[in-house]
């Protein structure tokens, strides 16, 4: 989404608008957006032991080192220049988060800790569509500020409000399309 410059999924926006005021690249502000995440999911009354925090943001290290590593490589190959392209871009990126979202959720995996903050939001609205739309509040905010301080928009756009206004309902989709089954490891006595 971030290529395909019509507007980030907003906590990456978040990223890429603390990039311009900070010293990090834009992986590296998404890594501290996401230690941020815990800091609200604790507010938010989310249970979290000491080794789920850690699982979680070795993940967000790994997730942010992609992240850099991605807008490298993708620089030296291809950049999309014509609307079409970059709107195939949005939709397919889009897409790929909401089902990647669906699964893991489902699978129970390790999550990264933006991830806590949206299950929160998403059971304290009681669906996704809803708490979706608060969770995506807190990084547009920070953006915003941002955009405000620096007279200059950066990650955000269209994209940002398709993500905001669709990701919880592709969620809610790909959930009913998309079954993972929780397998346990049971012993005979």
């Amino acid at each position: 989404m971030i290529v395909a410059n019509f507007g980030s999924a907003p906590w990456t926006s978040a990223g890429e608008n603390l990039a311009y005021i900070l010293p990090f690249s834009v992986g590296v502000c998404v890594i501290i957006l996401h230690m941020f995440s815990f800091l609200l999911s604790y507010l938010m009354k989310v249970r979290l032991s000491l080794k789920m925090i850690a699982q979680s943001l070795i993940l967000a290290f790994i997730f942010g080192g992609f992240i850099d590593l991605f807008l490298y490589l993708h620089q030296l190959v291809y950049i999309p220049g014509d609307m079409f392209m970059r709107g195939l871009y949005l939709f397919v990126g889009l897409n790929f988060i909401a089902i990647g979202v669906s699964i893991y959720f489902q699978a129970g995996s390790i999550y990264l800790p933006t991830d806590y903050l949206l299950k929160a939001f998403g059971k304290l609205m009681k669906n996704y569509t809803v708490g979706n739309i608060f969770f995506t509040a807190v990084p547009l905010v920070i953006s915003i500020v941002i955009i405000l301080y620096r007279s200059e928009i950066t990650g955000i756009g269209i994209g940002t409000l398709f993500f905001m206004f669709g990701l919880g309902f592709l969620m809610d989709m790909y959930n009913r399309l998309i079954r993972i089954r929780n397998m346990e490891v049971r012993s005979s006595d």
